[in-house]
């Protein structure tokens, strides 16, 4: 795999999703990106070992809640993910937290418009997730 500039990724795949180029800090490409969020757990990004993984902790109460509601978000899980290597989102638990994850396909990381459709789905998931979880 080629040198992979997540910086510059993560900075092109929200300008095609049309965040204001102003709006955009500095990105450090050498540790964990995070993308605050309005009313849901901010967007983490890393690159560990050259695999991209976009993440967000749900919330210490979330793994409570997940016993009451396992159907629906197994079901949801379910549902495959393209952006995602091997089809499936991940949930797992980091620091006491429901942490949902993604280890993005290849395929979604040769150019900002590519990663922006791969980060609008986990943004789209985490929409659900956050739903079912704070009912």
């Amino acid at each position: 795999m080629q040198h992979l500039d997540i910086a510059e990724l993560v900075r092109s795949a929200l300008e095609v999703s049309g965040c204001d180029p102003s709006l955009i800090g500095g990105i450090d490409s050498h540790s964990t990106i995070v993308l605050d969020l309005f009313a849901l757990p901010s967007i983490c990004i890393s690159v560990k070992d050259e695999d991209v993984w976009i993440w967000a902790q749900l919330g210490a109460d979330s793994m409570v809640v997940l016993q009451q509601r396992a159907y629906e978000i197994l079901m949801t899980i379910m549902e495959g993910c393209q952006f995602v290597r091997g089809g499936q989102l991940l949930l797992g638990e980091q620091n006491g937290e429901l942490t949902l994850k993604a280890l993005v396909h290849p395929d979604f990381l040769s150019d900002g418009e590519k990663f922006s459709n791969a980060l609008n789905g986990f943004y789209n998931h985490l929409e659900v997730f956050s739903r079912s979880l704070m009912r």
